[in-house]
């Protein structure tokens, strides 16, 4: 009985390690994982992201020259978990947070009102090309945000984007 109960602690925690580490895209096939509280996770590909709404910056970060990025505004992958069921941001949801996580577990985080076009309207792309080119296989997509002084939020290779409560109700 005890090697059991052993047996399956040991499962669950291996479990929750595996669930908690950020998605590793398959190599050739890209892919981005949103998730959101208490409901399944959607999985992005390439297509399935030229499919939405398109938006363009350009914008370099430190080190770089200046590129023009293409890709999907961050606020628009948000909007489709429903942040706000589609009416105006208020309430509880000004209480949501959208994490990112990239593959080798770099995270930033920013709240649904910085992204949200009636309040802080912080333009945020997760690209995928630049200068009309794909990005690198091993940058897959990278989160660009083009106002910020430094470039320390700009993720190379996403893997996961979590949009979650955080006023612990």
């Amino acid at each position: 009985m005890r090697l059991r109960c052993v047996a399956g602690l040991l499962g669950c925690l291996l479990w929750s390690a595996y669930a908690a580490s950020p998605a590793v895209a398959q190599v050739g096939h890209p892919t981005v994982r949103l998730m959101v509280d208490g409901k399944p996770s959607d999985v992005f590909d390439q297509a399935a992201l030229a499919s939405m709404p398109q938006a363009s910056v350009t914008a370099a970060a430190a080190g770089e020259q200046a590129g023009t990025w293409q890709g999907v505004a961050l606020e628009d992958i948000v909007r489709r978990a429903c942040v706000a069921s589609g009416d105006a941001l208020a309430g509880r949801a000004l209480a949501r947070l959208v994490r990112v996580t990239a593959a080798n577990g770099d995270q930033v985080v920013f709240s649904a009102a910085e992204l949200d076009p009636d309040f802080g309207n912080l333009q945020v792309i997760l690209a995928d090309r630049r200068d009309g080119k794909p990005l690198a296989e091993d940058v897959s997509f990278r989160l660009i945000v083009p106002k910020d002084k430094r470039a320390d939020r700009w993720l190379r290779h996403v893997t996961t984007i979590e949009v979650m409560d955080a006023s612990g109700s």
